[in-house]
């Protein structure tokens, strides 16, 4: 695109920061009049006890797009605060959410039987007795499931279309910050959090698969997930300010024989247990890769993305570094090229965790010192890069330059290949999505803004 323009915004009706926004991978055809279609998106959003979920319209005959709440979910626990969200896994039902627009005053209510039903209002309660016949997942034919966490460490696992919560997945000791569903197996879902720990779930059974946490694991609470495109392995990043890769598939095990690791054994058999079966999580203390030196201290590195083999970072020093981190026997001989002056006699090429990178890109934006404001890039191809700050503001680039480029262009200099800035209402931007030809900005103030591109 060559620039964003607004198209539509609202606020919620609530006073809580919106942390997370996130597209469901499922487009729908939406033909009630029966006369034109349009294509249909749908994205959910996370503030306080609160979820939304949005339908996106755009017409084939017509110009702007639309926005409309279809959704409300409200916790019953008034003390619970949502700081992430992910669509992930398969509902049991065929169809797509109730298309009739509704509100918080008619929220959908989850949790369990402790919640107090709010005066004068008709709302639906939906908790964990409705779960006992459908947490088996595995002839899922529906559109994908909401999953939510935050505050209280639960993982909340919603099916949009019977509008009920269909299991609670339990095992952190403290909250959630980030969820994200394998791109090539979406009954896999990753979360991290403050308890330090990374966790891989089954969603088809409700299982825990894994648990990557220990002596060589992160020493602060978890804040970013990223999964490669490949689904077989994913970067983390923490308060302690590093970054960690992570082999689920492809593990050093499965390389160097015709075992299968025990991660990628851990997943197999959360595919072929039955309900009832014990499970056994698998428990990996070290990753592949780590490193805590792309960005400066004090700091926190609060959002991390695959971009293919590359790897984006941002912590609160007002810059997104994209860089590659040095694994195979080519990278080294990069790296040697680039950095011929390089010393570091505690750090070899056969390490037992490889440490070492290639800088390639600085993206700098203005008043973004904040922690957990999070920027957007989409996968699978990752054109375009998106982040807010403090100040309402959201700075694009395009991420990998244009054919226009001079070949000489430093990088890390001045020209950084800014595509377009928007505004929005003036609150701290937290989180950018971006899917197809929409970007959408969640702010402190409880609002939402949409852009549409410009081609």
């Amino acid at each position: 695109p060559s620039g964003y323009r607004l198209c539509a915004s609202t606020d919620e009706a609530h006073d809580h920061p919106i942390y997370c926004v996130a597209f469901s991978p499922a487009v729908h055809q939406n033909d009630d009049d029966g006369s034109n279609k349009s294509a249909l998106q749908c994205f959910s959003t996370c503030a306080g006890q609160y979820i939304h979920i949005y339908e996106v319209h755009t017409a084939d005959n017509k110009q702007e797009k639309s926005l409309m709440v279809r959704q409300v979910y409200c916790d019953v626990d008034d003390e619970e605060e949502f700081y992430t969200c992910a669509f992930g896994g398969r509902g049991i039902t065929e169809g797509k959410a109730n298309n009739a627009t509704i509100n918080q005053s008619k929220a959908i209510y989850i949790g369990d039987n402790k919640g107090k039903q709010s005066k004068g209002t008709k709302r639906q309660r939906v908790n964990d007795d409705h779960c006992s016949t459908i947490h088996n997942l595995s002839l899922r034919q529906g559109p994908p499931l909401l999953c939510v966490a935050g505050k209280r460490g639960m993982i909340k696992v919603i099916d949009t279309v019977l509008q009920s919560l269909v299991m609670t997945l339990l095992g952190h000791g403290d909250s959630v910050n980030d969820l994200k569903c394998n791109p090539t197996n979406k009954d896999l879902l990753l979360s991290g959090s403050k308890d330090h720990s990374i966790r891989l779930w089954n969603l088809r059974h409700g299982q825990m698969i894994a648990i990557f946490a220990g002596h060589d694991a992160h020493r602060g609470e978890v804040l970013g997930l990223s999964w490669h495109y490949s689904g077989t392995k994913f970067a983390s990043s923490a308060f302690d300010n590093t970054i960690k890769l992570w082999n689920v598939s492809d593990n050093s095990i499965a390389e160097q024989s015709e075992k299968e690791g025990p991660i990628q054994a851990a997943i197999r058999r959360s595919f072929e247990m039955e309900r009832g079966d014990k499970f056994k999580a698998a428990i990996e203390q070290t990753p592949y890769f780590s490193t805590d030196s792309i960005h400066e201290l004090p700091g926190c590195v609060d959002c991390v993305q695959f971009v293919g083999d590359l790897i984006l970072s941002k912590s609160v020093q007002n810059v997104v570094v994209l860089w590659k981190p040095v694994v195979t026997n080519e990278d080294f001989a990069t790296f040697n090229t680039i950095y011929p002056n390089y010393i570091n006699e505690n750090r070899k090429n056969n390490d037992r965790i490889k440490s070492k990178v290639i800088f390639l890109r600085d993206f700098t934006v203005d008043n973004c010192d904040n922690w957990f404001i999070r920027f957007g890039s989409p996968s699978p191809y990752n054109e375009i890069l998106a982040l807010g700050n403090h100040e309402g503001e959201v700075k694009v680039w395009e991420l990998m330059g244009n054919e226009d480029d001079d070949e000489d262009q430093d990088y890390f200099g001045d020209n950084d290949g800014i595509l377009c800035k928007l505004k929005t209402g003036g609150s701290t931007v937290r989180m950018v999505a971006i899917a197809g030809k929409c970007l959408v900005a969640v702010c402190d103030d409880s609002s939402v803004w949409m852009f549409e591109a410009i081609e």
